[in-house]
Order: C-alpha cells, then sequence, then structure tokens
C-alpha cells in the first residue's frame, strides 16, 4: 500500500513539473515583445500621416550612399513579398546634409520618370558594387544618360519645382521623425527603429512586424470605443 502511495506520489509530481513547463514554454512564446528606448524609440510629437486609405504606415528612410541601407536592400524585399494588406509601405530618402539632398533629388526624379525601381536598385549597386561617386549633380546626370535618359530631361526634373518640394518634404521628415542615422523604419508616424537598436536586419523587421500589430490591436480598441459611445 505505501508503494502504491510513493509511486502514485512520483506519477503526480513528474505531472506537475510537464505541466509547469509547458506553462513556460507557451508564457515565453506569448511574451516575446520588445521595449521602448531599446528596441525601437516613440516620436515626440507624432507625426501625422497620409491614413486616406486607413492603412498602417511604414516608411523606410534610407541614404544611397549608406552601405547598412544597400544590405538591408534584400531583406526589405522579402519582407514585402508577404506585406500585410492593411500596411502601406514607401521609401523616403533621409537628408541630412548636402550630399544626401542631391541624391534625395536623384530619388524623386526617378520617381517622376516612372524608373524608382530601376534607379534605386542601379544607384546602390554603382555606388556600393562598382565603386562610382556619384555625390553631385554632374555625376547624377551622367548617371541617368547611361540609362536611356537625356541630359535636357534629367535637368529639367532635378531643378523643377515639384521635385524640389519633395525633397523639401524629405528633409523636414528626417527632423521631425528624429533620425540620426540611417537605415531607418518609420511606423505609423509613432515609433521607429533603426539598426542602432537593432544591428541584424531580421530582427530590425521583427520590431517593425511587432510595431504592426501594436498599431493594428490599437486602431482595434479605438473603433471598438467609438462604437461603444456612438461617436
Amino acid at each position: 500500500m505505501l508503494k502504491k502511495s510513493y509511486y502514485l506520489l512520483v506519477l503526480l509530481f513528474l505531472g506537475a513539473c510537464a505541466t509547469q513547463e509547458n506553462n513556460d514554454l507557451t508564457t515565453s512564446k506569448e511574451e516575446v515583445s520588445y521595449q521602448e528606448n531599446f528596441d525601437y524609440q516613440l516620436i515626440k510629437p507624432e507625426q501625422s500621416i497620409n491614413n486616406g486609405d486607413d492603412k498602417i504606415e511604414v516608411i523606410e528612410m534610407f541614404f544611397f550612399a549608406c552601405p547598412h541601407c544597400y544590405k538591408l536592400e534584400p531583406t526589405i524585399e522579402k519582407w514585402l513579398e508577404n506585406m500585410p494588406s492593411d500596411v502601406r509601405f514607401t521609401r523616403v530618402p533621409a537628408i541630412i546634409g548636402p550630399t544626401w539632398a542631391v541624391q534625395a533629388k536623384a530619388f524623386y526624379v526617378a520617381e517622376k520618370l516612372g524608373m524608382a525601381d530601376i534607379v534605386r536598385k542601379k544607384l546602390f549597386d554603382a555606388i556600393h558594387k562598382e565603386g562610382k561617386q556619384i555625390y553631385n549633380e554632374y555625376s547624377l546626370m551622367t548617371f541617368f544618360s547611361e540609362l536611356g535618359v537625356s541630359e535636357e530631361r534629367f535637368l529639367e526634373l532635378y531643378m523643377s519645382e515639384e521635385v524640389v518640394e519633395l525633397a523639401s518634404e524629405a528633409r523636414k521628415k528626417t527632423v521631425n521623425y528624429g533620425i540620426r542615422g540611417v537605415p531607418a523604419i518609420i511606423v505609423n508616424g509613432k515609433y521607429y527603429t533603426a539598426t542602432y537598436f537593432k544591428s541584424d536586419h531580421n530582427k530590425m523587421l521583427d520590431v517593425v512586424n511587432f510595431l504592426i500589430d501594436k498599431e493594428r490591436k490599437e486602431k482595434l480598441i479605438t473603433a471598438q470605443l467609438k462604437l461603444n459611445t456612438g461617436k
């Protein structure tokens, strides 16, 4: 009788340990989280977004001459393949100095020409793979001419009021988001993460996914409150 009681106690103890272990594993999976000022930072004050389509806005701030931005490209492209349907992704060239402004204008010239993807990839490669120095108006004009864009057309767009205004807006965003380095990713005008938070690009995008989900939950709560209050 004592022997049976002993075995029963052992079985109960082992069962309790197994249950606790499973609970610990479940908890660890559910509690995967990221911390403000360690993995990401709040943008103060919060910036307005283009929310006409009610999507969560994700912006990549970059600089063509930045090697980290260049290395991030394949990871971003892979992430975009599975981007949630309620997310809108855009690229904005950061402007911290004169050279940055020159390359930012090149980005917007490419957009106006309908060549954004082609120019982005080729300009990144020209700078980082081929070692070309493309830091002024003349070198950019040469670069675009090699892609079949006439010098006249390039200069017309490069000096246009629209491109100058777009570059000016990019500069304002760089300041308003508090960007200290690139690449940096902004989520809904509220949060940003960057390589100085997460040097591993996949982990940085894990933080982005976390922030997107955080925004998604907040939107649901806000919608529910409006439904409950009738406002």
